[in-house]
């Protein structure tokens, strides 16, 4: 098996090329820094701008399948500026490397999109499966959902041979990066706090059960949206809570009002603030490696 993935260079992406690497498949990994080189034989990296529309054709080079994580942080202050680069460079990057598989006539078997729950509306009751939908986008991150999801659907009409797969990953429980990250270190200086009520649902998932079913939806040619979630949503303060836990820390500071949060945030305070319970009904045969909370906190903690 040989791999493609846009997006590469990210935390998910490194953890997807790392264990696909231990399964004896190749992969090229399209990239906008020019400087990055691998000394593996079982990875390349080749450069590409899709603003600029280029790409070194080798990247196609005996590729089997596509995995498109390539986009800008949405960890960042949304300035005009900022929500422009996250939502182009989610549409640039997915329509201008389908438009290549397309024009060259590039013989794939699946492409696999990276999106994210945001698709599924902020609520503190309602239960979300692969068969809820948003008709009307009511916020920024899910207009950006919504719209990059548009452009896999576009091209899935037009390249029936292809099997398309979207999966709409939640919260990320990683040690190189995002809300565990942040949160591990804010606790070891006990300045850990929920946010809000703290009672908005977390629907989270431990990157190596990530990593495992973005090349199981490759291996197994999958089709439509796929929920990539733990069976076990919990609200925040609870996962909060168990991350202090885990680092031998507390919660010693009461919740921070939501107009704080905004004031701090500004329009990105919705990531933090929403509330999205979501559960997968197309992972029901899936054994996960992580599927309660303390289980996958502990893990990450205990990893160096």
């Amino acid at each position: 098996m040989k791999l493609l993935i846009t997006g590469g260079s990210g935390t998910l992406g490194k953890n997807i090329t790392k264990l696909a690497v231990s399964k004896n498949y190749q992969v090229n990994i399209l990239t906008r820094n020019k400087k990055l080189t691998s000394i593996k034989n079982d990875i390349n990296y080749y450069y590409w701008n899709p603003s600029l529309k280029i790409i070194d054709d080798r990247c196609f080079n005996g590729v089997d399948s596509v995995i498109n994580l390539s986009g800008y942080n949405v960890f960042c202050y949304w300035t005009n500026k900022n929500k422009s680069k996250i939502l182009e460079s989610r549409i640039e990057s997915t329509s201008f490397i389908l438009s290549q598989i397309k024009e060259r006539n590039i013989k794939i078997k699946s492409f696999v999109s990276a999106s994210g729950i945001a698709a599924y509306r902020d609520s503190l009751s309602v239960v979300s499966t692969e068969e809820n939908g948003v008709d009307i986008p009511s916020s920024f991150i899910n207009q950006v959902v919504i719209k990059w999801e548009s452009k896999v659907k576009d091209y899935e009409k037009i390249l029936p041979e292809i099997s398309f797969s979207i999966l709409r990953v939640g919260l990320v429980l990683s040690n190189h990066g995002g809300l565990f990250k942040i949160s591990k270190n804010l606790s070891k200086l006990l300045l850990l706090s929920p946010l809000g009520t703290g009672k908005q649902w977390q629907s989270w998932i431990h990157i190596d059960d990530v990593s495992i079913i973005f090349l199981r939806s490759i291996e197994n040619n999958e089709r439509g949206i796929i929920n990539l979630v733990s069976p076990n949503p919990v609200i925040q303060k609870d996962l909060l809570r168990i991350i202090a836990l885990n680092n031998n820390s507390k919660i010693i500071f009461p919740n921070i009002p939501t107009f704080i949060v905004k004031t701090i945030f500004g329009e990105m305070s919705e990531l933090v603030l929403s509330s999205q319970k979501v559960r997968s009904q197309r992972l029901n045969n899936y054994v996960f490696k992580f599927s309660k909370l303390d289980l996958a906190i502990k893990d990450l903690s205990n990893r160096i």
